[in-house]
């Protein structure tokens, strides 16, 4: 049966790991997994869903840290046993906005501090990549895939720090911050974000950790400027009393 699986059609405008994730929760609904239930290849996955193993990698992240799947190195990707939501993900869901935006900026300066002087030619590669996508999609006001790409850029930053605890961290993070960041990339000129990005990408690339962290440090300073002056973010993004 699992052989048989294909996904249905994900809303157009989607950020692409987004639909990815849901694909992967309805093949575990509709193929009845059970908790050790071994998923298909990383390979027939990507096939089936139409997209490339770094995408699906990051939904299976997702997914893994969410407790619905779990990656054994070496075996592939089971069904996990049901457990407690960490008290960390609790938190950040409930949390307000502006309190883990000041949670990701200490998160995303520190990337920033150690990635220039860890980050391989691989992870230059895939940033530049990634901010290719950015402006191409800023070019064609494609903001749903923007965010996807945007993702991409700071989670592979992210692991150019050679940190697994802080990729963990970011995914709690980034997950608390989505509503917010779409209502952001509704009024933000994406091309300046990307410019921003372009400034950040080139201090990685030089080993140059005090420029990494001024540009992320400007970054974010002008996201959250904005955030703050969007009205909408009172109803669709903030959480919590």
């Amino acid at each position: 049966m699992l052989d048989e699986w294909r996904p249905t059609t994900p809303p157009r405008r989607r950020p692409l790991v987004e639909q990815v994730i849901a694909s992967l929760r309805e093949l575990v609904a509709a193929e009845g997994l059970s908790p050790g239930d071994r998923l298909p290849s990383e390979a027939k996955l990507c096939t089936r869903l139409g997209v490339g193993r770094s995408t699906l990698r990051e939904a299976v992240s997702a997914l893994a840290h969410d407790g619905v799947l779990e990656a054994r190195q070496g075996s592939g990707t089971y069904v996990a046993a049901p457990v407690a939501r960490s008290s960390l993900a609790a938190r950040m869901a409930a949390a307000r906005v502006p309190e883990v935006f000041e949670v990701r900026t200490a998160l995303e300066v520190l990337v920033a501090e150690v990635a220039p002087l860890r980050r391989t030619d691989a992870h230059v590669a895939a940033l530049r990549q990634a901010l290719q996508d950015c402006r191409d999609h800023a070019g064609t006001g494609d903001v749903a895939a923007f965010i996807e790409a945007d993702t991409r850029f700071h989670r592979v930053a992210a692991e150019a720090a050679g940190n697994t605890v802080l990729i963990e961290l970011y995914e709690v993070l980034r997950r608390s911050l989505e509503p917010a960041l779409t209502v952001v990339a509704d009024v933000v000129e994406l091309q300046r974000a990307n410019d921003r990005h372009e400034v950040l990408l080139a201090a990685i690339e030089n080993g140059d950790p005090a420029a990494a962290v001024e540009a992320t440090r400007t970054h974010l300073a002008e996201t959250i400027a904005l955030f703050d002056s969007e009205p909408r973010h009172s109803r669709t993004a903030e959480r919590g009393p």
